[in-house]
């Protein structure tokens, strides 16, 4: 083989590797780029159509969070997302400081609630002036926290004496309350206080029916509207009077206004008769634990 036919045979085998490789780009790897980048391009295309309106839409979310945010603002209530009993005592606190003070005990019962909403049971014993209790629960349900009162008892009146010329009128009472918050986060502080809300007037209902004619429990009788059962027997029951005393009492003892009536073991309760200045009245009390 001479050197003229070497050479063109070198120069065919390059012409052939470049032919095969061109031929490769030209029929199989750009086409497939082509269309790589054709979807690329649609899929773009698609997503800039889904962005049509996208400003209107975002420009209406920012006006129902404003409007959201307003309602929030003009909320008269507090939404918390806890409770606890020493947050719930210092808020009573707080409203005696308004009201005016009361003799009370807060008796944590137990938390309930949902996924919505939860709350602690109390229940609050205590007495003292009527404007005062009336006050007090004036405050709990429209002050700023969210307090619910599901029952009030005053449990009748007592006349004590100040000095030898004067006396004054003490109402003992029960409150079932639920200090309820929620979950909700993120919720603004409002504005209103407890210096923002308005009690109204009321007339005591206890004057004059039975401010006037109830005797001073000068013989340190026992206080029925302020004691509690504690324990019963045949025939004569055990009682924890309003200074924590037990005292043991049998049907027809005397007690302040009245006498014993019956002591009903199969029931666990003890039956009262008061006369209240001219006002008779039935008082049932049972034990603790009886439904």
């Amino acid at each position: 083989m001479n050197y003229k036919t070497r050479n063109t045979i070198i120069l065919g085998i390059f012409i052939f590797i470049i032919s095969a490789v061109g031929g490769y780009y030209v029929l199989f790897h750009y086409p497939g780029k082509i269309k790589e980048v054709r979807a690329r391009i649609q899929d773009v295309d698609q997503k800039i159509e889904a962005l049509d309106g996208i400003e209107e839409e975002i420009v209406s979310v920012k006006n129902i969070l404003e409007e959201q945010k307003n309602k929030l603002s003009k909320l008269d209530k507090q939404l918390t997302s806890t409770g606890s009993p020493a947050k719930t005592y210092k808020y009573i606190n707080s409203i005696m400081q308004y009201s005016g003070v009361l003799d009370i005990d807060l008796l944590y019962q137990s938390s309930k609630g949902s996924d919505n909403f939860r709350y602690d049971a109390y229940k609050i014993k205590g007495e003292g002036f009527f404007p005062t209790i009336y006050k007090f629960l004036w405050y709990l349900e429209r002050g700023p926290q969210i307090y619910k009162i599901k029952k009030v008892l005053l449990k009748g009146v007592e006349n004590r004496e100040i000095d030898s010329t004067r006396t004054y009128m003490i109402v003992p009472f029960e409150i079932d309350l639920w200090a309820v918050y929620t979950d909700l986060q993120d919720v603004p502080p409002i504005k209103r206080t407890l210096g923002n809300v308005k009690v109204s007037n009321v007339r005591n209902p206890f004057i004059p029916y039975l401010y006037r004619n109830l005797p001073l429990n000068s013989d340190n009788l026992l206080e029925v509207e302020r004691a509690e059962l504690k324990g019963i027997l045949p025939g004569k029951a055990f009682i924890e009077d309003h200074t924590g005393k037990i005292q043991e009492v049998k049907e027809g003892d005397k007690v302040y206004l009245g006498y014993v009536s019956n002591v009903d073991v199969e029931n666990n309760q003890v039956l009262f008769i008061l006369n209240k200045g001219g006002i008779i009245e039935k008082i049932t009390m049972k034990l603790g634990f009886t439904k």
